[in-house]
């Protein structure tokens, strides 16, 4: 099972054409002492319709230009984008909305890979310690996840990644198939594809995360 990432759109820029001014009432005096009112009035129209045609010509293609480049160039402009990377960054405050419910999840996490035949191997020791030991790592866990997410700080007391899982002998396949179990526990549970995917499933591929665990 794979997390897709779904693309968000992006949001329009719209300008408004500025007001195009008229008339400034000067006359054009003729050799015959006359105002020549025609020929002003004609000036002026042409004059404005001219300047209003190019300012709003300008206008326009500045306006497409600035739209083109907010809405496709700059990823900031996609609504909660990633800076560098240009993808769409967690909008939800995970530690508020799940946080309480970190032990819980731990616990079907752990519940459903010791019952799955691809890690019930792996599993097996701790499950075989009892009930009070497998309760424990459930607890630790959940302290892992808490400090992964930033939700706290130092409540992992555990051993480090690498030192976990040595001589485990993790394949790359096993731990895409075991993100998928966290998926699906995560999606059984209620959890909006968009925080799956946007908050919870980045730290989980970062390669150097994966290379804690992967073939130690």
């Amino acid at each position: 099972m794979n997390a897709s990432i779904l693309k968000t759109g992006f949001f329009a820029l719209l300008i408004a054409l500025p007001a195009c001014g008229g008339d400034d009432g000067e006359t054009d005096g003729n050799a015959d002492g006359s105002t020549g009112d025609a020929t002003a009035s004609t000036t002026a129209s042409t004059t404005a319709s001219t300047t209003a045609s190019t300012t709003a010509s300008t206008t326009a293609s500045t306006t497409a230009s600035t739209t083109d480049d907010s809405t496709t160039d700059d990823p900031s402009s996609s609504g909660g984008a990633d800076s560098s990377t240009g993808e769409p960054a967690c909008m939800t405050d995970v530690c508020m909305t799940y946080g309480a419910a970190v032990p819980t999840v731990a616990g079907l996490i752990v519940d459903q890979a010791a019952a799955d035949p691809e890690f019930a191997d792996f599993f097996a020791p701790l499950v075989g310690e009892g009930t009070e030991a497998v309760d424990a790592f459930k607890a630790s866990l959940a302290n892992f996840i808490s400090d992964a997410y930033g939700c706290t700080t130092g409540a992992y007391t555990g051993p480090s990644m690498e030192a976990a899982h040595a001589g485990m002998g993790i394949t790359q396949q096993q731990y895409d198939d075991f993100i998928a179990l966290i998926v699906g526990v995560l999606m059984d549970a209620g959890v909006p594809d968009d925080d799956i995917n946007y908050c919870f499933a980045p730290p989980l591929v970062d390669p150097a995360f994966e290379a804690t665990i992967i073939g130690q």
